[in-house]
C-alpha cells in the first residue's frame, strides 16, 4: 500500500510538472527558444541603436492624445498598400538587412523624415524580429534626429490590436 501511495504521487507530481512546462511562456506552442532569440537581439539593437521604444498601447495614447508625430512605415509600399499603415503613416522603406542598404534609402529616409530634428519620429515595420524599423530608427539617430522611437510590434501587433490601420 506503501508502494503504491508513491506511485500516485509520482504520477501526479509528474504530471503537474509536465503541465507546467507547457502551459507557462510566451509562446502558445511552447516555442521558447525564437522568442528569446528575437528578444536578445532586439535589446541588443536597442542598445546599438541609440533610439527610444514605444509601446502599442503607448503610440495609439500619443495619437489619440494628438501628439505631433512623424510615423515612418519601414516597410516596402508594396506591404504598405496590402496591409495598410498606421495612421498618418509616410513610407521609408528600408531593406531587410543592413548589408542590402543603399545610399539611396538613407536619403529617402531622412527626406521622409524633415528637417526638424527635434520632433518625435517612430519608426516601425512588421513585427518585433523585423529589422527594417531598427535600421531606420539608426539611420535617423546617426544623422541627429533626438526624440527617434521604433514601434517594435508594427503593423502586426497595431493590426492584433484592433486598431485602425489606412488603406
Amino acid at each position: 500500500m506503501k508502494t503504491m501511495n508513491y506511485l500516485v504521487l509520482f504520477a501526479v507530481t509528474t504530471l503537474a510538472l509536465s503541465g507546467c512546462a507547457t502551459s507557462h511562456g510566451t509562446s502558445p506552442k511552447g516555442l521558447e527558444l525564437p522568442i528569446e532569440k528575437a528578444a536578445v537581439k532586439f535589446s541588443s539593437d536597442i542598445k546599438d541603436g541609440g533610439y527610444k521604444v514605444v509601446s502599442t498601447d503607448e503610440l495609439k495614447k500619443w495619437l489619440d492624445e494628438g501628439k505631433k508625430l512623424t510615423i515612418i512605415s519601414t516597410l516596402p509600399a508594396t506591404e504598405d498598400k496590402e496591409f495598410g499603415t498606421l495612421p498618418s503613416a509616410v513610407n521609408g522603406a528600408m531593406p531587410k538587412t543592413e548589408k542590402d542598404l543603399t545610399q539611396a534609402d538613407k536619403d529617402n529616409l531622412l527626406t521622409v523624415a524633415g528637417t526638424d530634428k527635434e520632433k518625435q519620429v517612430v519608426v516601425y515595420c512588421g513585427f518585433v524580429a523585423c529589422r527594417r524599423s531598427h535600421i531606420g530608427a539608426k539611420i535617423l539617430v546617426d544623422n541627429g534626429f533626438k526624440n527617434v522611437y521604433r514601434y517594435p510590434a508594427g503593423v502586426t501587433g497595431w493590426s492584433e490590436s484592433n486598431y485602425p490601420l489606412t488603406k
